[in-house]
């Protein structure tokens, strides 16, 4: 499998001649599955940080570490996405550690966007070459806690001002956000649906418009022409998708890299006790 790197060295480290192979298979296909490392939570941050050249996270999610968070996203499938697709600032790679595997189900399911781009129609390719326009409103806490997880100079939520969500808006210009009275933060994000791979120059659909809300107010999605986009289409690129969706078919310790700028991912529906489950997550820019 083109997507796969199996350790016969018994050793956990994952060598830097590993990570160098893994990039290159970013670079071919947007995602790669390490597998019989016996990783640890530690080496799976030692991994992050060998990656990334800063390390983002999710305001909603639960700390494994300084590096890493938890996942924990209900039983239900989830659809395709990048992650943090909804904000102004994705990673470019995310990770996955799985140090206690379902017995059955819970799949990720990871899709090259890429692929989905150069099969699309014109038609489709036409609509979303142009910016969709994402809504939703966050709670105080959450939007305080993502200006933290950004923001050089802030340490604390109880530290944020309006001075630190101005800094983070520059860095955003296609963002238009506003202070409600009760502090929660109602945005409008313009982002591109079709975008460059982070490990590649390929045009990859690759968003959050097929996406989950678990943890978030469920976002309105417009189109370039206003209309908001409707089930049906959604319905269409969810099927296109799935001729491309490939299933990670988890074992305990495995890793697996993805760029977020190109591959999206989901997830299957878990059977079975929630707790048997233990995946992490970590996020970064390059």
């Amino acid at each position: 499998m083109k997507n796969i790197i199996v350790n016969t060295n018994n050793t956990e480290i994952i060598a830097d001649n590993v990570l160098a192979d893994a990039k290159q298979i970013l670079a071919n296909s947007g995602w790669v599955l390490l597998r019989n490392f016996d990783l640890s939570l530690k080496n799976f941050s030692q991994v992050m940080k060998a990656m990334c050249r800063q390390l983002t996270f999710d305001p909603a999610r639960e700390y494994s570490n300084d590096s890493t968070q938890k996942v924990n996203a209900g039983t239900a499938a989830v659809g395709l996405h990048i992650e943090n697709g909804n904000t102004p600032l994705p990673p470019d790679l995310i990770a996955f550690y799985s140090a206690k595997s379902a017995e059955s189900g819970s799949q990720t399911t990871v899709c090259d966007g890429a692929e989905i781009y150069q099969h699309m129609s014109n038609e489709l390719k036409t609509l979303f070459k142009k910016p969709i326009t994402v809504s939703r409103t966050l709670p105080s806490a959450l939007w305080r806690q993502y200006v933290v997880d950004q923001h050089p100079t802030v340490s604390t939520a109880a530290e944020v001002n309006e001075q630190h969500l101005q800094d983070l808006n520059a860095l955003a210009p296609n963002q238009q956000a506003v202070l409600n009275s009760d502090d929660s933060l109602t945005y409008h994000l313009a982002i591109n649906p079709c975008i460059t791979g982070a490990f590649s120059d390929q045009l990859a659909f690759a968003n959050a418009i097929l996406g989950p809300s678990f943890n978030y107010q469920p976002p309105k999605v417009t189109l370039f022409n206003g209309e908001e986009i409707s089930e049906q289409l959604k319905h269409e690129l969810t099927v296109l998708a799935e001729k491309f969706t490939h299933e990670v078919q988890w074992q305990d310790g495995d890793l697996v890299l993805i760029d977020n700028k190109r591959v999206m991912h989901g997830r299957r529906e878990i059977h079975g006790d929630l707790s048997q489950r233990q995946l992490y997550i970590g996020m970064g820019c390059l």
